[in-house]
């Protein structure tokens, strides 16, 4: 049986050390637009998009997705060389207000927009599949789950990431992210 790498890869990083270098901090401005818990891993380590936005709240300036030590005020952390070597980031602008965050990894492309909004906040938006077996083709992200695939209880591949969402009216929904397949 041949185990996913960039899952593993995820499980066994350890974000939390060593102490942050000097360039690892954020830059100040960046607002979290989606945190993504994770069922596998260290219970104190989550991932988030941020995003950063110019004076005016008019542009978005740049989306990262990176970790987040939750027992460390949610101290920011890039992912690192090993995780981003098994799992790939693109990160593409769409216009001036808008950009997409792609992760790919086991084999699924997972897509995040990042939108600002008129109101100058910024919010992440995904395209689902609810649990009642409906497509939301743009929702608006309110939290995520990345749940791993297991085999003999141990996270072996990337299932899916769950999601509680608004869809265009404005009703909570949950279901997970449509993926593609890469």
């Amino acid at each position: 049986m041949q185990l996913n790498v960039s899952v593993l890869a995820l499980v066994l990083a350890d974000p939390a050390a060593p102490p942050a270098e000097k360039g690892d901090a954020p830059e100040p401005g960046g607002v979290e637009v989606v945190r993504v818990k994770r069922d596998f891993g260290k219970p104190y380590v989550d991932l988030a998009i941020d995003a950063w936005t110019d004076a005016k709240k008019t542009r978005i300036e740049r989306a990262q997705l990176w970790w987040v030590i939750t027992s460390e005020q949610d101290r920011r952390k890039p992912l690192g060389p090993l995780v981003e070597r098994m799992v790939k980031l693109k990160y593409h602008r769409n216009s001036s207000t808008s950009l997409t965050v792609t992760v790919t990894g086991d084999h699924k492309e997972f897509a995040f927009t990042v939108e600002l909004g008129p109101d100058g906040k910024s919010h992440a938006y995904v395209a689902i599949d609810t649990d009642d077996g409906r497509h939301v083709p743009r929702c608006r992200t309110g939290s995520a789950r990345l749940i791993a695939h297991r085999v003999l209880g141990l996270p072996v591949g990337l299932a899916r990431i769950a999601v509680t969402c608004s869809d265009g009216s404005g009703a909570q929904v949950h279901g997970q992210v449509r993926h593609r397949e890469a």
